[in-house]
């Protein structure tokens, strides 16, 4: 009943809403109007017959029987589910073949991609509306870049953080790779903040001796006229002046040899952060915008090896990508570890057997009955996997899970990870209009995707792709 109640005060409120909004539209605004069988906002209530509001790829209203302008686009879905597009966090089609090993924060899978080369069809159409581009190797082998996969062309790139990823499953080189990158990064940051304390105390000194020697000016007694040239009886022109020697450059501190300070730059300059290191010393100092880390494990003492390592960094709360074969991950003895740290967790949605038994175990489950946030990520990116996804999720949830937290393990909580939350993940207000159109709900094996809308527009429609 209580349920029914929040339902029908949510559908008001948007009705109304809907009745201020008209007279908001400017007329140069592009709208667009979705009719859903259902709408699945991820971030609230499920809202059958309802209505999207779309103005310039963007998200303006969600609810039912909206208001919105008469030259407004209609999409007619009546008989089809609409859910936020969905977020695969581990792509590599038609990237470069490379294992890169070490710390290189430096590097940039976005700079090592051809676009105009990557199939991005495979995703579109199986509702995968972005993709995180991660780099190969051991250790930090680079920064992801971060596609939607249709849409305009100038809007493909999405500028955001993504995810720092360091392996973590091969011991003991990857817990003594981690202990020293952190070091070495906090290093770095004990570089720069005692550079900057040395500037200050050289800008007091500088500023106590100036005002010193302003006061001694003041206080010293007049100096004597000088007399001025005796008179020359035997006139004639006047001295040239003499020419200025000039004074060579001086180069600032962190300059090229033989380059001078820029006008307007200070004397000395603070030391730069080693762009290897950016990425971590972001982490430590807790920077907005700062991509979060994820560690790859394969099996539970993965986990124990990190959190020995990160004792000693409170700003760092990882992520954990459980990788390692299902038939062989023994994660059942770390789940108590991992809640009490309340950390998220990535992972392939699929049932275990627990190491040497028969006996069936769902992670992913026991994680989101203790309120881990779960999300979900597709074993590789074959054609089957990214097909097969939906129905895999959906095997899990039968298995023991729960409706809310599958959805979100495949929506909200990737963009969370790849630091797009803001954006994408959930149908609500000012968000990017990604949107995938289903035959049916999205955890019924049965049902396809029809459609998909990247801002605003169709960038795939299974209608007239059967028509070619």
């Amino acid at each position: 009943m209580r349920t029914g109640v929040r339902t029908n005060v949510m559908i008001a409120a948007a009705w109304v809403a809907g009745l201020v909004y008209t007279a908001a539209v400017g007329a140069d605004e592009a709208v667009v109007v979705v009719k859903a069988g259902k709408v699945i906002t991820v971030s609230g209530e499920e809202i059958p017959q309802g209505e999207i509001v779309i103005v310039d790829g963007k998200i303006r209203l969600v609810g039912r029987k909206l208001e919105y302008p008469k030259g407004a686009t209609i999409i007619d879905a009546p008989g089809e589910t609409v859910m936020p597009g969905m977020i695969h966090l581990r792509a590599r089609t038609d990237a470069p073949t490379y294992q890169r090993s070490g710390i290189r924060g430096n590097l940039k899978v976005a700079d090592e991609v051809n676009l105009s080369e990557v199939d991005f069809e495979p995703f579109v159409k199986n509702g995968f509306t972005a993709a995180v581009w991660m780099p190969m190797g051991t250790g930090l082998p680079g920064m992801p870049a971060i596609y939607r996969t249709g849409g305009p062309a100038d809007e493909q790139v999405i500028d955001a953080p993504g995810y720092v990823r360091f392996t973590m499953n091969s011991q003991p080189r990857d817990k003594q790779g981690l202990r020293d990158a952190l070091k070495k990064a906090k290093t770095e940051i004990e570089k720069v903040e005692k550079a900057k304390k040395d500037l200050e105390e050289k800008k007091k000194k500088d500023e106590e001796a100036a005002k010193k020697a302003a006061e001694e000016k003041k206080d010293a007694p007049a100096p004597a006229p000088t007399p001025g040239p005796a008179p020359n009886p035997v006139q004639g022109p006047p001295p040239l002046p003499t020419p200025p020697v000039p004074t060579p450059p001086v180069p600032s501190p962190g300059s090229k040899p033989g380059e001078a300070a820029k006008p307007g730059e200070p004397e000395t300059k603070l030391p730069e952060i080693d762009p290897a290191y950016r990425p971590l010393t972001d982490l430590l100092e807790k920077k907005a915008g700062a991509a979060r880390l994820v560690l790859e494990i394969n099996k539970s003492a993965d986990i124990l090896h990190a959190q020995d390592v990160l004792q000693d960094y409170e700003a760092i709360s990882p992520v954990y990508y459980m990788g390692g074969f299902p038939g062989q991950a023994d994660y059942n003895y770390i789940v108590a570890k991992l809640v009490e740290g309340k950390t998220m967790v990535v992972m392939p949605p699929s049932l275990h057997r627990l190491p040497q038994t028969s006996k069936r175990y769902n992670p992913a489950c026991e994680l989101m009955f203790e309120g881990i946030d779960v999300a979900y990520v597709p074993a590789s990116d074959s054609a089957f996997e990214l097909e097969n996804y939906r129905e895999k999720a959906a095997d899990v949830a039968r298995a023991g899970g729960e409706r809310v937290p599958t959805l979100r393990a495949i929506t909200i909580n990737p963009a969370k990870i790849a630091g797009l939350d803001k954006r994408l993940g959930t149908i609500e207000k000012g968000k990017d209009a990604d949107l995938v159109f289903l035959s049916g709900d999205p955890l019924d094996p049965a049902s396809r995707v029809t459609r998909v809308m990247i801002l605003g527009t169709i960038a795939w429609d299974a209608k007239k792709e059967a028509s070619r």
